[in-house]
């Protein structure tokens, strides 16, 4: 097929497709938009009352990491919920221009319809991710239908289905309680931090609940399930670090590990006035951490004429802490 011919079919079909997407689409007036802007928090939601010629338009967040769907919980008025099926209410995509609370005229297709029904409450869901598994009941309805979120907000707007309904319904307020339905996970970011010898480019092996990271993936933020996790970092050339870490739902945990060289260290602490030896050459780092050769070291330490010599086998990755004490027993015979 010519190269022109192919061109040709490839415009008149997106040609097609956009005018399928204007002939779907429906343009409508508002009395009112409300605005929200939602935020990943499991404390959040925000309450907003509408009339059932209003709209509410839900921005969602630019980074969004734990957002799965959202939460409208309409609190009906005893008179509208008596008016059974006087009013419906739709989710749009592609909405037209972009909503302000000043905007009344819009343009978008239907996504979702639903009766509201003749009840003082009610739940609509309105997922975000494929394959979220939203809870459902006689109370909640869950369209099936994901948004495209065109523009980073979800649109919902009532409308009356029916003539001849009192001016006391047409006038009633439906009270929208809004929240983020978040999943039951925390990002983890894992920071670093090296001995001054270090260049910092070393390999590290890292592993949450003995399953492997990368370390790059571990530093910009992992997704994990809510509640402990064991975290080791393995080096050739550092010490093995273990930590413990709790992830909270939807909230961001930051870790930093220090990183320490695999050279074996000793700290040393004695009472007031002892003398310490260290291979035969007086040590006064008391109560620091020094860095000591592999193999065998011997520490001398006296407090007048007491004295008490012992040999340390030291070996690569270990802190050894060496303590003298001074102990004085009273014991009476019968």
């Amino acid at each position: 097929m010519p190269a022109f011919n192919r061109k040709r079919i490839i415009l008149v079909a997106a040609l097609t497709a956009f005018a399928c997407g204007l002939l779907n689409a429906e343009t409508f007036r508002v009395a009112q938009c409300r605005k929200v802007e939602l935020i990943e928090d499991t404390s959040y939601s925000v309450t907003k009352k509408a009339g059932l010629n209003d709209a509410i338009a839900v921005f969602l967040p630019e980074d969004r990491i734990f957002l799965e769907g959202i939460e409208f919980k309409l609190e009906i008025p005893e008179e509208t919920a008596m008016w059974k099926d006087c009013c419906g209410v739709y989710i749009y995509d592609g909405i037209r221009p972009v909503p302000t609370e000043q905007q009344i005229d819009f343009s978008g297709s239907k996504l979702f319809f639903g009766v509201i029904p003749g009840k003082l409450s009610w739940v609509l869901q309105v997922p975000l991710t494929q394959g979220v598994q939203l809870k459902t009941n006689q109370y909640t309805k869950t369209i099936d239908k994901i948004p495209s979120a065109q523009g980073n907000f979800v649109f919902l707007r009532l409308q009356p289905l029916m003539k001849g309904v009192p001016d006391e319904v047409m006038n009633s307020k439906i009270t929208f309680t809004i929240r983020p339905i978040l999943s039951d996970k925390g990002l983890l970011k894992t920071a670093f931090t090296f001995p001054e010898e270090s260049t910092g480019s070393e390999n590290i092996s890292i592993f949450i609940d003995n399953t492997p990271y990368m370390r790059e993936d571990a530093q910009k933020g992992l997704l994990l399930e809510t509640g402990i996790h064991n975290i080791s970092v393995i080096s050739e050339n550092f010490r093995t670090e273990v930590r413990k870490v709790r992830i909270d739902q939807a909230k961001k945990t930051e870790l930093l590990i220090e990183l320490k060289s695999i050279e074996p260290t000793v700290i040393i602490t004695a009472p007031e006035g002892a003398v310490v030896f260290l291979d035969e050459e007086e040590f006064t780092e008391m109560g620091k951490e020094y860095v000591l050769t592999e193999g065998e070291h011997k520490i001398k330490c006296g407090i007048g004429d007491y004295e008490i010599v012992r040999t340390l086998s030291v070996t690569k990755g270990r802190t050894y802490k060496v303590n003298l004490t001074v102990d004085l027993q009273i014991q009476e015979d019968e």
